[in-house]
């Protein structure tokens, strides 16, 4: 058979649910991989393939719950934070650059006066438009200067997410 004749023999197959069904099946949990990470949380009601929907099903019941106020410790960490947002919460990924927006302003940072030799490394929570797990590192180590810089980080806004979301950012 020439080559030219074997797509459109393929694509009646495909159509007509011949022969070639194996392959759908093949990409289908490339995709299904996919829509359980993104879909429970936007959409949690469809269950995209049998066997995600049953473990989809139990944890999306929670959500409605947790959608009320979480109680974060004060001053957390992000791990803290993190253990603070119950099992199953829904989950709506913010942009990474959009996150870091503010943690990159460097001006917002000038009452800490950060000496230029100095290296900042944060880690953030951020749940419902606030820094909720904040996690300073700096290079060389001082606590003074972690203090401050924490504060800062919690003073700061994000958009109103109701999820956790987490973003380094460093300079």
């Amino acid at each position: 058979m020439k080559a030219e004749n074997v797509v459109p023999l393929v694509l009646f197959l495909v159509a007509c649910g011949g022969g070639v069904a194996p392959a759908p099946p093949a990409e289908a949990p490339t995709a299904a991989s996919a829509a359980p990470v993104d879909m429970p949380p936007t959409d949690p009601a469809p269950g995209a393939t049998a066997s995600a929907a049953p473990a989809a099903a139990t944890p999306d019941a929670p959500p409605p719950a947790a959608s009320a106020k979480i109680d974060f410790p004060p001053h957390a960490g992000v791990e803290a934070a993190i253990k603070a947002v119950p099992q199953g919460a829904a989950r709506l990924n913010m942009n990474t650059d959009t996150l870091q927006a503010p943690l990159l302003e460097i001006k917002r940072y000038d009452k800490c006066k950060v000496p230029r030799s100095t290296k900042v490394f944060l880690n953030v929570a951020v749940y419902d438009g606030a820094a909720v797990g904040v996690d300073v590192t700096t290079k060389p180590k001082s606590a003074k200067l972690e203090e401050c810089l924490d504060g800062v980080v919690r003073s700061m806004s994000w958009d109103k997410v109701p999820s956790l979301n987490q973003v380094n950012a460093n300079f």
